[in-house]
């Protein structure tokens, strides 16, 4: 089931042609669309009880429902240009944590910036174990930065937040990384 809810992702993140997917300027698609996309362009066999189950319990929320479960979208995370993640622009909470790797800390601060690379946005979480899940998921030497989100914000910078909670920005100057947390 993991690997499918990557596939998942994949598609409704990246690259919804690979299923032959309709995905309007929010990231949604119709759930039969995308069951039968999947059934059809890949080798997983996708149902809407398994579908519903992967979205039930995803531990980082990644989609979500229409009210009537006939449509689906990832929160966050996309590359598709069309795409505009719907998000509430607000006061972001004083620190807010950024999961990457040394390497590519390396190049944040050759930069000058983390850079929201082909993404919409800079992805940050306030729960700062959250930023170690995504940190690790790059199978290298993990590092966790810690953002002063609320002096980003009196400067001029925008915030907005997903509805799974996941803070998003342009871009993070390197000015704004008050501490490099290399342990959980």
């Amino acid at each position: 089931m993991n690997e499918l809810s990557k596939y998942l992702c994949l598609l409704l993140r990246h690259q919804p042609e690979k299923a032959e997917l309709v995905m309007d300027e929010h990231g949604w698609v119709s759930v039969e669309q995308l069951i039968v996309g999947v059934n059809r362009h890949s080798s997983y066999k996708l149902d809407r009880e398994l579908l519903e189950q992967i979205v039930a319990e995803d531990n980082k929320g990644r989609y979500r429902f229409d009210d009537k479960h006939e449509k689906i979208k990832c929160c966050q995370g996309h590359s598709v240009p069309w795409v505009e993640p719907e998000l509430e622009y607000c006061e972001p909470p004083e620190f807010l944590y950024h999961g990457t790797t040394t390497k590519a800390l390396e190049a944040i601060e050759e930069s000058g910036a983390i850079k929201k690379m082909k993404r919409h946005a800079v992805h940050m979480q306030a729960d700062i174990s959250k930023a170690w899940q995504s940190a690790e998921r790059w199978h290298k030497t993990p590092v966790v930065l810690k953002i002063t989100a609320l002096e980003m914000y009196k400067d001029g910078y925008e915030f907005g937040v997903t509805e799974n909670e996941v803070w998003c920005s342009e871009k993070v100057p390197v000015k704004y990384i008050c501490d490099r947390i290399y342990n959980r």
